[in-house]
C-alpha cells in the first residue's frame, strides 16, 4: 500500500521532514508507505485533497457498471482541440453497449459529458462573480460622478483665481493641467486608501466567503491588483479630473475681474452637467438596489425551504471505521451499537441515529436500480436512482422524517429477516405512478446475485441535492442489513437529538467515541442548523456582498444629489433672497427647490428602471424562486430611490427657507 501526501499535509502533520519518503505511516488503519510529496498548491477540482491512493480498480470485472462513483480527468493530446474530444467521445458512447456487452448500458441512460476543468471549476461561480464586478463597477461610476461634481463646483467657485491667474499669462493648457493634477492626486489618495481597506478586509472577507467559493485561498493582493488599482485610479481622476475644465474659460478676462462677488453664475452647461451626473448616479444606484432587492427575496425564498426534516436540536459528527480494525459490518454494527447506548445515556440526548449520506447537500450516487417486472423502453425513465441512504432503524424518528405510507426500520428487520427497502415520494412519483409501492421489490447496484429488497414504507422527500433543487429520488437500506446487499458503509454520519443546546452535548460525544475507540477523529461536529446555514453559505455570501455594495450606491447617490441640490442653493442665493423680499412664503420656496431636485431623480429613475429591466436577466441563473423582472422589487427600488432623493433634496431645500433677505441682498 502506497500513498502520495500533499504539501501542506506533509508541513502540518510531519514537520516538512525530508525523510518522510519511505516510511510507513496509518491511512485507514493500513501500515502505508508514502512515495511522494506534491507540490504546494496542487489540487485538482479544488478538492482540498491532502492525500492520493490507488484506486484499486478490479479490471478483470467488465461489468461492474452501477455505481457511478469516480471522476474522470484527461489531458488533451498536443494540437487535440476540446470539440475534436468530444466528438470522439460522443462516438465511444454509441457504440458502448456492443463494446461492454451489456444490453442496459446505452448513451440514453448512460451518457458521458466532456467539460474542461477550468470550466468545471469555475463555472458555476462565474455569473455571481461578474455580478458583483458590475456591481463595484457601478459604485466606482458614482463615486467618479460625485467627484466630478466636487470638482466642477470647486472650478465654478474658483472663477476670479482662474482670471487672475490667466490675466497674469497662464496658458488655457497649464490650467488644464492644474485640475488634471488635482484630479489625478485625489483618485490616488482614494486609491491609497481602498488599498489599505482591502489589507484589512482581505481575511474577513475570506472568513465570510462560503467554503465551496472555489480556489478561495489563493486570493492575493499581489502586485496585478496593485497595477489594477493603479491604473483605474489615474484613468478615473484624468477622466473625471477633466470633467470640470471645459468650463475652465480665459476669455472675457474683464468680466471677471470687475466681478467683485464672491460668487458666480453657473451657465446653463454647467448646471446640465451636474445635473446630468447626478441622473447618472441615481440610475446606477436603482439597478444596485433592484438587483440586491432581487438577491434578497430570493435568499428569503431559499432560506424559507423545507428542508424535509427537522434540524433543531439535532447534533451531527462523521465517524470513519477503517476496514483494518472493523473488517466486517458485523464489527462495524457491534461499534454502533456500543456508541448508541452510551451517548444515550447522556444528560440532555433524546435519541441517537446515523446515515450514510449528511443533507441537505451531499454528491449525487445515480445508481443504477433493477426494479422488479419492469421493462425498459425508450420511453421509459432510466432505471437509476439519485440517492442511496442506509440508515440505522430510529432514523426517522430523530430527524423528524414522515412515514407517509406503509411503516419505518423496525429492530427485526436484520440480517435474518425479509430484505427490505424504504422510498421516497419522488421516485413513487417517477416509477409508481399510477400504483402502490408497498410490496414491489428492487436490487440495488452492487448486490450479491441480484438479491431483491421488499419496499415496506414510503417516506417523505428530504433535499439531498441543495435547498435549490428538487428532492431526487431516495432509496433507503436498514444498516443491519447492509451485509445482505454489499456491506456496510465505512463512513456514517451520527445525529444525537437534545432537548436543549445541541453545542452541550458536543464534549460528550467526543468523549463517547474516544472512549470505545481514541484512534477515530471526530469529524463535523456541529449542529444540524449549521449544516443546513451552510448549504445557504453562498446565496448568504453573495447577497450580503450585493446589498453592501447597493447601500453604498444608495449613500453615494444622496451625497451627489444633496451636494448639488446644496450648491445649487448657495448659486441662487441672490434669486431666493429677492423672492422672499418680495414676499415669496418659505412654503413655496422650499416646493421650488424640492421641485427641481425631484425632477432631475425621476429622469434618473425612469432610466435606471430601464437598465434594470434590462440587466436583471443577468441575475437570473443566480436566483430561486423570483421572477428576474419581478414587480414587487421594480416597485419598492423606485420608492426607495424617491426617499433618498426627497431627503438629499429637503435639507438644501429647508436651509433655502432660512434664508434673510437683507442679508443675502447686501452680501451680493
Amino acid at each position: 500500500p502506497v500513498v502520495v501526501l500533499s504539501r501542506g499535509l506533509w508541513e502540518r502533520s510531519f514537520g516538512a521532514d525530508p525523510s518522510i519518503l519511505g516510511r510507513s505511516i496509518d491511512v485507514n488503519g493500513t501500515m502505508t508507505t508514502v512515495i511522494g510529496v506534491m507540490p504546494a498548491g496542487f489540487d485538482i477540482d479544488d478538492s482540498q485533497v491532502e492525500a492520493w491512493l490507488p484506486v484499486g480498480l478490479d479490471w478483470t470485472n467488465r461489468q461492474n457498471h452501477g455505481s457511478h462513483y469516480l471522476f474522470l480527468v484527461a489531458r488533451l493530446s498536443t494540437g487535440t482541440t476540446v470539440e475534436t474530444a468530444v466528438q470522439e467521445l460522443d462516438t465511444f458512447v454509441e457504440r458502448w453497449p456492443e463494446d461492454v456487452q451489456a444490453g442496459h448500458i446505452s448513451a440514453e441512460t448512460h451518457p458521458l459529458h466532456l467539460i474542461e476543468l477550468q470550466e468545471e471549476v469555475v463555472g458555476d461561480v462565474r455569473p455571481a462573480l461578474m455580478v458583483l464586478l458590475g456591481a463595484v463597477g457601478f459604485v466606482l461610476l458614482i463615486a467618479c460622478a460625485n467627484v466630478a461634481n466636487l470638482l466642477l463646483a470647486r472650478a465654478q467657485d474658483r472663477h476670479k483665481e482662474v482670471a487672475v491667474r490667466a490675466a497674469m499669462g497662464a496658458a488655457h493648457g497649464r490650467l488644464l493641467r492644474q485640475f488634471l493634477t488635482e484630479g489625478v492626486v485625489l483618485s490616488l489618495a482614494g486609491a491609497v486608501l481602498g488599498l489599505g481597506f482591502a489589507v484589512l478586509s482581505l481575511n474577513v472577507l475570506q472568513a465570510a466567503s462560503p467554503g465551496d467559493l472555489p480556489r478561495l485561498s489563493e486570493i492575493r493582493l499581489d502586485s496585478t491588483v496593485l497595477l489594477f488599482t493603479t491604473v483605474i485610479a489615474i484613468a478615473t481622476g484624468v477622466f473625471f479630473g477633466l470633467a470640470p475644465t471645459r468650463h475652465v474659460s480665459t476669455s472675457n478676462l474683464a468680466n471677471a475681474l470687475r466681478d467683485g462677488g464672491t460668487r458666480s453664475t453657473s451657465s446653463a452647461g454647467q448646471r446640465r452637467l451636474r445635473s446630468l451626473l447626478v441622473v447618472t448616479e441615481t440610475a446606477l444606484a436603482l439597478i444596485l438596489a433592484v438587483g440586491a432587492g432581487l438577491m434578497i427575496r430570493s435568499f428569503d425564498a431559499l432560506n424559507a425551504v423545507e428542508p424535509g426534516f427537522e434540524a433543531e436540536g439535532l447534533l451531527t459528527f462523521q465517524l470513519f471505521l477503517p476496514g483494518a480494525t472493523y473488517p466486517d459490518a458485523n464489527a462495524q454494527l457491534s461499534f454502533q451499537d456500543a456508541l448508541f447506548a452510551q451517548l444515550s445515556t447522556e444528560p440532555g440526548v433524546t435519541g441517537v441515529a446515523a446515515m450514510s449520506g449528511l443533507p441537505p447537500l451531499r454528491p449525487l450516487n445515480a445508481n443504477d436500480t433493477q426494479f422488479e417486472g419492469m421493462v425498459q423502453t425508450q420511453d421509459s425513465p432510466p432505471q437509476n436512482v439519485d440517492f442511496y441512504q442506509t440508515v440505522t432503524t430510529d432514523y426517522l424518528e430523530t430527524m423528524g422524517i414522515e412515514v407517509v405510507d406503509g411503516r419505518g426500520f423496525e429492530a427485526s428487520d436484520d440480517a435474518t429477516g425479509v430484505p427490505v427497502v424504504l422510498v421516497n415520494e419522488s421516485l413513487v412519483r417517477r416509477f409508481y405512478p399510477d400504483e402502490n409501492p408497498i410490496g414491489k421489490r428492487l436490487s440495488p447496484s452492487g448486490t450479491p446475485n441480484n438479491t431483491m429488497l421488499e419496499i415496506v414504507g414510503v417516506v417523505a422527500d428530504v433535499k439531498q441535492a441543495g435547498l435549490d433543487e428538487p428532492a431526487g429520488t431516495e432509496l433507503y437500506f436498514h444498516y443491519s442489513q447492509a451485509e445482505l446487499f454489499g456491506g456496510a458503509p465505512a463512513t456514517m454520519n451520527f445525529v444525537v437529538a437534545t432537548a436543549g443546546d445541541p453545542t452541550a452535548v458536543a464534549a460528550a460525544a467526543r468523549r463517547s467515541v474516544w472512549d470505545l475507540d481514541a484512534t477515530l477523529p471526530v469529524s463535523g461536529l456541529q449542529p444540524m442548523v449549521d449544516v443546513l446555514g451552510d448549504a445557504l453559505s453562498r446565496a448568504r455570501f453573495l447577497t450580503s456582498l450585493l446589498a453592501v455594495f447597493a447601500a453604498l450606491a444608495l449613500l453615494l447617490a444622496a451625497v451627489g444629489t444633496y451636494g448639488v441640490m446644496s450648491y445649487a442653493v448657495n448659486q441662487r442665493g441672490r434669486e431666493l433672497g429677492i423672492r422672499m423680499a418680495m414676499g415669496a412664503e418659505a412654503g413655496m420656496v422650499q416646493r421650488l427647490v424640492l421641485s427641481e431636485g425631484l425632477k432631475v431623480a425621476a429622469v434618473g429613475l425612469v432610466i435606471g428602471l430601464g437598465g434594470a429591466w434590462v440587466l436583471t436577466g443577468i441575475l437570473e441563473s443566480l436566483l430561486f424562486n423570483v421572477d428576474a423582472r419581478d414587480p414587487i422589487t421594480f416597485a419598492a427600488g423606485p420608492v426607495l430611490l424617491t426617499m433618498v432623493a426627497v431627503a438629499a433634496c429637503w435639507i438644501p431645500a429647508r436651509r433655502a427657507t432660512r434664508l434673510d433677505p437683507v442679508t443675502v441682498l447686501r452680501e451680493e
